[in-house]
Formats: C-alpha cells, structure tokens, sequence
C-alpha cells in the first residue's frame, strides 16, 4: 500500500513539474531566491571595476570555444559523407544559439539546427551528429572534471576524483552503446512482427541509428569531434578563468572544472525553463565552497549566463540578412529586376550568406 501510494504520488509530481506554468513559477521563485541570497550589489560593483583586457581576453577565449563547437559538430556532420561548407555549418550554429537565448530550452539550438539542417543534408545523419557532439563535448567535460580533480585532489579528495572517473566511464561507455546500437537494431527488426508490435516505431530511428553505426567506418571524423569537444570545453574554463581577474579575483580553471559540469546537470532537471535560477544558485554554491567571496561568485554566474550573448547577437544578424535576402529575391521574381542597387544588395548577401542556404532559398 505504502510503495503504491509514493508511486501516485511521484506520478502526480511528474504531470506537475511537465506543465509550462509550474516550470515558470519555479524559475521565476528561483531566481528570486538567487537575487535575496547574495550579494547582488558587491556582483554589480565587481562588473562596473572591470578590467577590461582580462575581459576581451575571456570573450576571445568565448569566441575559439564556439569555433571549436562548431567542428565538433560539423566534423560528424561531413564524416557522414554531407559536404557542407563550414559558412553554412557555422551559420546554423549562430542561428541556434540565437533561438537558445529566445527560447529558454537547452534544446532549441539541437532542434532547429535538425530541422533545418536535415532539410538539406538528411535528418537521420544531422540528429546523429547532434547526438555524437553532445556527447564529445560531455565526454571532454567529464575528462577535464577528473584532470581538476586530480590537481585539486587536496580541496576536493577522493569523492571528487571516483565521481569524475564514474563520469568519464559511463560516457565512454555511452559512445561503445551508441556506435553498436545498429546491430541490436538489426536483430530486432529481424524478429517476428507479431512479436514486437512496436517495430514499426523502431523502423522510424533507423536512419539515425546507421548514421551513429557509420562513424566506425569514419574514425577521422570521430576523432576529430572528441578532440574539438575536449578542446573547446578547456577553453571555456580558460575563458572563465581569465573574466575572475577581469572581476580583480582569481579562480583557476580546475575550479571551474569541477564545479560547472555539477551546476550545469541542474539544467536536466525538468522543473524549470533551463534550469534558470537553480543553475546560478548552484555553481555560486559550490564556488563559495572554494573560498570565492560571494559577490564575486554571483559575478561569475551571470557571466556564465550571458558570455555567448555576443554569438547568438552574430546568430541574429545572419537570420536577419536571410530575412532580407528572401525578401529582395521575392522581390527580384516578382518585378524581374529592380536595378543596379538591389542586384548590388543581392550579391553581397549571396557574399554573406552561405551558398548553400542561398541555394536552398532561390530553389537553385
């Protein structure tokens, strides 16, 4: 009675937390309680004592972080036999930090890039190489975790270094399940129809099944998505590491190491938009715990929050050149030529814009 009883009761909770408004409440009360816990206007006053090469420093670092996304991405993406251009790749990426920044979902940016994308180059390879960078990046994040908990093994001891390696092995393992999922879905679908009614629902992830199975036979493309994801994970906590003396306060990556892949879990946890208000309450948690003063530790969380504003910006202004591409070829179709100046607007977006995303618009 008392296991069926907590069963309903979890049940009720899950139904609860899926809804949109119980999500935004709880965002918006946790963000409320990270206002009233710190010290809000020692974190304003460290912003306004910025030291600004320290600064440029960080968002240059932000910015190769990005890059290094971007082939992790697009390695798979062209490992799959889909040439895209690197333009075309990297836009998509833009556009998709952009939609994360509108939409408050951590999945938007992977949503809108399968999508479109897979318009062009197949939505079976694209969501595999969705799937596989993700996957890289949380693997070189759970590398780097264990590395600073090896530096730092006198502050975070040995539960730090078994949680980090427990980490780094269950995604190695994830990629073996992964490559060698093709093969129980083959299996599967060789059994008897009458006894998996539910095959026909298999059949639909096929194609994203093969794309995963086929990067065996690509261990460059492979290689080069981990090594990019392990990268560009080092160089966000550089990143970090060099906007804590732009804030006068140093913080050496291995903090960050070891306590942003924990803030960031937060983000799973399906009872608010992204884990807004949980995830900085968290990492300014466990920052105090190494002895950052509290101002500083709020200063780094909201760092964390907008330091790819500038990307998603540039995300922005390449969707608003396509807007105003499709409208000069609408334009262009419709009266057949409006002289020297829009043909000159034309060739310069054509210029801007990725050719394969023009080609894609005017049907060529």
């Amino acid at each position: 009675m008392g296991q069926r009883t907590a069963l309903m009761v979890f049940s009720s909770l899950r139904r609860a937390a899926s809804r949109p408004w119980v999500r935004v409440g709880v965002t918006l009360l946790a963000f409320m309680v990270f206002v009233h816990s710190v010290n809000l206007g020692s974190a304003l006053k460290a912003f306004g004592d910025l030291h600004w090469q320290w600064a440029l420093l960080a968002l240059a670092l932000a910015g190769l972080s990005v890059l290094a996304s971007i082939l992790e991405w697009g390695a798979l993406v062209r490992g799959a036999g889909k040439m895209l251009g690197w333009r075309y790749l990297g836009g998509w990426y833009m556009k998709g930090l952009f939609i994360n920044q509108v939409l408050p979902a951590g999945v938007g940016s992977d949503a809108v890039r399968a999508v479109q994308v897979g318009k062009v180059a197949g939505h079976g390879p694209v969501i595999a190489s969705l799937v596989g960078s993700r996957m890289a990046g949380t693997l070189g994040m759970a590398l780097w975790g264990l590395l600073g908990a090896v530096v730092m093994h006198n502050v975070f001891r040995v539960p730090g270094l078994i949680g980090f390696a427990c980490f780094s092995g269950v995604m190695l393992i994830c990629w073996a399940l992964a490559l060698g999922a093709e093969r129980l879905f083959a299996r599967v679908l060789g059994k008897d129809p009458a006894e998996f009614g539910w095959r026909v629902h298999l059949q639909r992830i096929g194609p994203f099944l093969r794309s995963l199975a086929n990067y065996k036979g690509t261990p460059g493309a492979l290689s080069c998505s981990i090594v990019a994801g392990g990268l560009g994970w080092g160089l966000n906590l550089l990143s970090m590491e060099a906007f804590s003396k732009a804030l006068g306060y140093t913080i050496s990556w291995e903090v960050f190491a070891l306590a942003l892949p924990v803030a960031l879990l937060v983000t799973f946890i399906p009872i608010s938009a992204n884990g807004i208000g949980i995830r900085e309450g968290v990492l300014v948690f466990l920052l105090v715990q190494f002895h950052v003063p509290l101002g500083i530790a709020a200063a780094m969380a909201i760092f964390v929050d907008f330091q790819l504003l500038p990307f998603a910006a540039l995300g922005a202004g390449l969707h608003a050149a396509e807007v105003t591409l499709r409208h000069i070829h609408a334009q262009l179709i419709r009266v057949g030529s409006l002289g020297r100046g829009f043909r000159l607007a034309h060739a310069t977006l054509r210029w801007v814009l990725a050719p394969e995303f023009v080609g894609e618009l005017t049907g060529r």
